[in-house]
């Protein structure tokens, strides 16, 4: 290997191997990262997205993305081992490599747990000893321990394992790799979000319990003690992060939000637009192909996981009353046959079906097609940690309407509700609350009555996107940080903190 090793711990995600690059006409790799869809669910969305999109971004680091292992013939809705591959005997770690003459990386599918069933991020803690013991013995037996300047670790198991392989490394070479960790989602937010549903009985006992959120707090505070570089998403993150129950010393954090695939997403010419708009096509619910004419209407569009804090129910109120007075208004929505936030949406959009389409989880090329054709996009969530999707949208010369979100806190879209020049804002920030959805409601008014002004604001967005939050200026903000770490520590031995494999067993204080 050419470049230092980067380690970086997905364990529950479950992530593809797909960092392959398009070929040209004679068979060679180009420098186009090819990107299967990102398998979704609960624990395969946002943060899986992330850790695939920063590892084939990287350029001053070789990478190994490791996960835990999962066969596909019994979870054949993740990636993994082919089926029929594998025997019940085999317990080896899977590879998967990609390389072209910039950097090597490689997805690590580790074994733990005595087979190869998925496990959730609520249960996977007392499996992460022996994943990162394999993980190690991979790793001594290619002889490559010394080259791993870098652990990061994402959600609180993956942040746990970092510190496990750093001190397993610094006990073999006296060398301990420099830690970065990001959370994606704080177990302290959670709790306060939940308890008051808790405590009104709509959730279970046994849910509660399962939660352990005693646990999963202590282990977060445990990691950001341990780690070196902190890495918040945004700002409410990072003051969430200072505050009790975690403590973290501010110097610890850097707020890098999440980026974009600017090669995937990206606007359309004039005329592929047209094209793509006269005969927009597209699978509905059921699986069965449609083909409709955009070309004369407004398409406002919403799409992630079809749960009820991303705010699709708050925004087909809103879109009700934009129909009622638009006939040109079409609303395009992530939806699922059976659930019951899409059972919602469509008894409160009775009346206007004609001129609704729902539309499965989708793939990023699909993603594109849909914010190309969208005058406007909408993240409508109620609370979102950050969101992707707004970037994506911008980067596709969309403008766009925010709730309230990590995006908006970092990125500070201009509020609906004061008087101001809005032809500088790079998106409307208006949240979906029901004593708020007049706001949602005036947004997009706003932008579909006034199309100079709609333009004016989608290509600000774009431009700040391009210039700002592409995954290749997200890593390499992170690597630059990690530099500045590596020059500061001079080689000096970091103390420890006890052996991670202990922690269940700990006395821990009452941190909730």
């Amino acid at each position: 290997m050419s470049n230092k090793l980067k380690v970086m711990f997905s364990t529950h995600g479950l992530v593809e191997g797909d960092f392959g690059y398009a070929l040209d006409e004679n068979g060679f790799p180009t420098e186009e990262i090819v990107s299967k869809k990102v398998i979704t669910g609960q624990d395969t969305g946002g943060q899986v997205y992330y850790v695939k999109a920063l590892a084939a971004s990287s350029t001053n680091y070789d990478v190994d993305l490791v996960t835990r292992r999962v066969d596909q013939r019994i979870c054949p809705q993740f990636g993994g081992t082919e089926a029929g591959k594998v025997n019940n005997t085999n317990y080896d770690v899977e590879v998967q490599w990609h390389e072209n003459p910039v950097i090597r990386s490689r997805v690590l599918r580790i074994p733990a747990g005595g087979n190869f069933s998925f496990v959730p991020k609520e249960e996977i803690v007392p499996l992460l000893p022996e994943l990162v013991d394999n993980l190690y013995k991979f790793y001594k037996k290619e002889n490559s321990l010394g080259d791993i300047e870098v652990v990061e670790g994402h959600y609180r198991d993956g942040m746990l394992a970092a510190d496990m392989l750093c001190e397993r490394i610094e006990k073999e070479t006296g060398r301990r790799p420099i830690m970065l960790v990001t959370s994606h989602s704080l177990g302290h937010k959670k709790y306060e979000r939940n308890l008051p549903l808790y405590q009104a009985g709509a959730i279970s006992q046994e849910e509660w319990n399962w939660h352990n959120f005693e646990d999963r707090i202590a282990q977060e505070k445990y990691a950001f003690d341990k780690a070196d570089i902190i890495i918040a998403t945004s700002p409410d993150e990072q003051r969430r992060l200072v505050a009790e129950p975690y403590s973290v010393r501010e110097d610890k954090i850097t707020v890098i939000p999440p980026g974009y695939n600017s090669r995937i997403f990206t606007p359309l010419s004039l005329q592929e637009l047209n094209k793509l708009k006269y005969r927009f096509t597209y699978n509905d619910l059921n699986g069965r192909e449609q083909t409709v004419n955009l070309t004369d209407m407004q398409v406002v569009s919403s799409l992630g996981r079809v749960v009820r804090d991303k705010g699709f129910c708050e925004l087909a109120n809103s879109m009700v009353e934009i129909m009622k007075d638009n006939p040109s208004a079409v609303y395009m929505v992530s939806g699922e046959n059976g659930n019951p936030v899409t059972d919602e949406c469509k008894e409160i959009l009775s009346g206007y079906e004609n001129r609704v389409i729902f539309m499965p989880s989708l793939n990023q090329k699909q993603m594109a097609r849909v914010y190309n054709v969208s005058s406007t996009f909408v993240m409508s969530s109620l609370n979102e940690a950050f969101g992707m999707v707004p970037i994506e949208a911008m980067g596709c010369k969309t403008s766009v309407v925010v709730g309230r979100s990590g995006f908006n806190d970092f990125a500070h879209c201009a509020d609906i509700r004061e008087d101001q020049d809005f032809s500088k804002s790079i998106g409307l920030y208006a949240p979906s609350q029901e004593t708020d959805r007049w706001r949602q409601v005036k947004a997009l008014r706003l932008l579909l009555d006034n199309d100079p002004l709609r333009k004016q604001i989608a290509e600000n967005g774009y431009d700040y996107v391009r210039n700002n939050l592409t995954w290749e200026k997200i890593s390499e903000q992170k690597d630059q940080i990690v530099q500045e770490v590596l020059k500061k520590r001079n080689h000096r031995e970091v103390k420890g903190f006890g052996n991670i494999k202990n922690i269940m067993l700990l006395n821990r204080e009452k941190v909730i």
